[in-house]
């Protein structure tokens, strides 16, 4: 679009907006004029809603064309390679870690994924998923945004975490290895630990796998991974694809499988 064209959209926009308004001053006022019975003031209202709508409907073809310029002036821009570098500084000017290249981003625990051919922009994390479809780059960073520090500077209990960990590690500890006590320090796989967490299915839509993977990461973060005296230990995947990632706050990586869990005693023994 060329400054003539914006120029003329501008005009169109500022005379569709002072008849319409015009229009709606004189509905109004034959609103009125029909309750006290003024049938004066009815009579030039109506005339005047006349004017209006023939004024409207002369100018409506050429002002159609103009608009309809301009909205496909906008379509192209979205479907530029212009577009994902406009989205992405938006993005990053509201503090939004993105990760990965258009049209698929993450910034754990969400994922961020364009479908700009259908009209829609889609935030998912775990099952969870909003679709939003206006796709201007600054209103989708301030949806995105907000959704983010939602979560991000939501309030995180690492001693409540802890707690659920450890006893999800005790019971599949003593199922796994079919023992009437826990083996301290025998690695149980995380994944494990979310579905007992989670064994509802109501409770994984609650609790998506992506938010369980943010808290460990939250909670690896800590100076002391501990609960109640028993040491935590995340132990790394044997390699890339398998685990869970886990992004912290400084957006550094580290992939884990499992969890162990050593007893008061293992500690001591280990500090002596």
């Amino acid at each position: 679009m060329n400054d003539s064209d914006h120029l003329s959209e501008e005009a169109m926009i500022a005379s569709i907006d002072a008849v319409l308004k015009q229009l709606t001053i004189r509905w109004t006022s034959l609103k009125k004029a029909r309750i006290d019975l003024n049938f004066k003031t009815v009579t030039q209202a109506l005339e005047g809603i006349d004017e209006n709508v023939k004024q409207l409907a002369l100018s409506w073809g050429e002002n159609r064309t103009i608009i309809e310029t301009a909205i496909q002036d906008q379509r192209d821009f979205v479907l530029s390679d212009a577009y994902p570098l406009k989205v992405e500084k938006a993005l990053n000017d509201v503090g939004v870690p993105i990760r990965g290249k258009f049209p698929n981003y993450e910034f754990s625990p969400f994922k961020l994924t364009f479908f700009v051919d259908s009209d829609y922009v889609k935030l998912g994390m775990g099952r969870k998923a909003q679709q939003n479809k206006a796709l201007a780059p600054s209103a989708i960073a301030l949806w995105v945004a907000k959704e983010y520090k939602r979560v991000a500077h939501s309030k995180f209990n690492a001693e409540q975490f802890g707690k659920e960990l450890f006893t999800a590690y005790e019971l599949l500890n003593r199922d796994n290895l079919t023992k009437n006590f826990v083996v301290w320090g025998h690695p149980i796989a995380l994944k494990e630990i979310y579905k007992l967490l989670t064994l509802k299915d109501s409770a994984k839509q609650d609790y998506p796998e992506a938010l369980f993977t943010y808290d460990l990461a939250r909670l690896k973060e800590q100076s002391d991974i501990s609960y109640n005296g028993y040491r935590f230990e995340f132990v790394p995947s044997r390699n890339q694809f398998s685990g869970l990632l886990l992004i912290d706050s400084r957006e550094r990586e580290s992939r884990v499988e499992s969890l162990a869990i050593y007893d008061k005693s293992d500690r001591e023994i280990g500090m002596s």
